[in-house]
């Protein structure tokens, strides 16, 4: 009984890091993406990306940013500019910098619209 015990104990403990890992408090996604991305890294169904794939999706994050962003963006995956950081340390930090007459500048800054977050589901 003591071994039973000891063993749905242990399992119980085990299981709380991957049970709080999941809660969508923690994360940008709504209880059923996290739940659907869990069931389908579990189930080994996560596909692998090419590089080719990879380089495509970074190029489509930039398709929907305002002219003024998009060649910043755009050369920044296509390594120009400095990269700083590492994956272990949190994050690739890729720096570019353009520069321009300040009337440029304030025009581009006038045809940004501003953004409007979503509200925040619970």
């Amino acid at each position: 009984m003591n071994k039973l015990f000891a063993v749905i104990a242990l399992g119980s403990a085990l299981s709380l890091p991957a049970l709080a890992q999941m809660t969508p408090a923690e994360t940008n996604m709504d209880k059923s993406a996290a739940r659907m991305e869990t069931r389908n890294a579990r189930g080994a169904q996560l596909t692998s990306v090419t590089a080719d794939q990879a380089r495509q999706n970074e190029l489509q994050r930039c398709a929907n940013l305002p002219a003024f962003y998009k060649v910043d963006c755009e050369n920044r995956v296509n390594g120009k500019g400095e990269a700083s950081g590492s994956v272990i340390g949190g994050g690739m930090i890729r720096e570019t910098v353009t520069t321009m007459p300040k009337t440029e500048l304030d025009a581009e800054m006038q045809k940004i619209q501003p953004m409007t977050l979503p509200a925040q589901r619970n």
